[in-house]
């Protein structure tokens, strides 16, 4: 084993109290970081000092711990206890000093740093805050133990900056409505019971800084590019495209290409990059779809572990799980096609069901209706431009309008 890595597994037995445990597997991988670039993650399972047979070589046996790590935050990330049933060594004994524990693993503090919302006999929940207001996270914070004092589960936040964005927050609904009334979009979903669709207004998701800037509710999506490209062509490409086995979280990695990509610059999508996505996903669509000329669109390019992912879909398609979409997956290097999805195979599901009736309901009544029930909730958002928790308002609603009757809906009932 790589001498990097086992320094590291080593020090998380001690954390964890697992000292007398035996590595079984362990791996290293990329993912999105919500911070931007890829986090490497080690992965690994122990088993506890005596194991009896099993029957299943692939289940692990009650009392192996698997464990997460960012190697590029330098933090754990993730425990979890097969059968709640630990072999490992006391880490505490009082609710105090687990708090204690999570302060040394995050950095935070409770109080300013993080919250506790929820708290049992052997457990705790928490929300990262600052100045009373809450912190979007990568994750969240929850902790369980036995009553020997040995963790049996426990799911830790990363938090990069101490760069806050300070001062009241001074967003209202009514100062930015021109953005509110953007956010309001038409959907279609099926309704399962009356075998038919149906249409609906409802609020996207989204946060708005103070300054009026719009950030994707998913901050990994931050880096992302959202080019709107309408796709074109005069000829149809005679370019063949197979599809290749996609890992559905990058390959493994070597502990030298960890600790390279460790040190490695992300680019993000540049002006170079994007051209050539548009470029592949042009030559493909004109070979899949020959006939369709002008009626896709490249919605979104993103990077992933080992791939460049390209979110196409119809032009003037209403939003919602059944809009026509193409997820192309494109070689990072070459910008060949690997692999694609298409959305066609989910609404197979649905064949038969009836078309939605004739909307009534402008998007200008809809918001009427919808502006009561319409919250603003303020919460620190990384921006990873600045590098800094920007203040910002989360515009969502819980309710929705028939476009057809008007009718306002609890979007959970859908």
């Amino acid at each position: 084993m790589d001498k990097r890595i086992e320094a590291v597994l080593e020090e998380l037995k001690k954390t964890l109290g697992l000292q007398q445990y035996v590595l079984h597997t362990h791996s290293l991988s990329q993912e999105v970081s919500a911070f931007g670039g890829f986090d490497i993650l080690l992965t690994a399972d122990l088993l506890p000092p005596t194991v009896d047979s099993q029957e299943d070589e692939d289940m692990l046996p009650d009392g192996a711990v698997a464990i997460s790590y960012s190697l590029r935050f330098e933090q754990l990330r993730s425990v979890i206890t097969v059968g709640d049933c630990s072999k490992a060594e006391s880490i505490g004994s009082t609710e105090t000093q687990f708090v204690q524990w999570v302060e040394y693993q995050t950095g935070l503090r409770m109080g300013n740093g993080f919250v506790l919302t929820n708290r049992s006999e052997f457990g705790i929940e928490g929300t990262l805050m600052h100045n009373d207001i809450p912190v979007q996270t990568n994750s969240f914070l929850e902790m369980e133990w036995d009553e020997q004092g040995r963790i049996l589960m426990c799911i830790l936040p990363i938090i990069v900056s101490d760069q806050f964005e300070e001062g009241p927050f001074s967003l209202t609904l009514e100062a930015i409505e021109p953005l509110v009334r953007q956010q309001l979009t038409p959907i279609r979903l099926p309704i399962e019971d009356e075998a038919r669709f149906a249409d609906y207004y409802a609020i996207d998701e989204v946060f708005i800084a103070q300054d009026g800037t719009v950030l994707p509710y998913y901050t990994e999506e931050q880096s992302a590019r959202y080019p709107r490209a309408v796709l074109k062509w005069s000829s149809v490409s005679k370019q063949q495209f197979e599809k290749q086995a996609i890992q559905p979280f990058g390959p493994d990695l070597t502990a030298d290409d960890a600790f390279a990509a460790l040190n490695q610059t992300f680019s993000g999508v540049t002006e170079e990059v994007l051209q050539c996505c548009i470029q592949s996903a042009t030559a493909f669509l004109s070979s899949e779809l020959p006939e369709e000329s002008g009626e896709w669109e490249v919605y979104r390019i993103m990077q992933q572990p080992g791939i460049i992912e390209v979110v196409c879909r119809k032009v003037g398609g209403i939003a919602g799980p059944l809009r026509r979409k193409l997820l192309i997956m494109l070689n990072k290097d070459t910008y060949e096609v690997m692999n694609f999805m298409d959305s066609n195979e989910m609404a197979q599901l649905f064949e038969g069901f009836k078309q939605p009736r004739v909307e009534t309901v402008s998007q200008e009544e809809a918001f009427e209706k919808m502006v009561s029930f319409i919250t603003l909730e303020p919460k620190y958002v990384y921006h990873q431009g600045s590098r800094t928790y920007k203040l910002c308002g989360l515009l969502d609603s819980e309710e929705c309008v028939d476009a057809v009757t008007g009718e306002l809906k609890q979007l959970n009932d859908l």
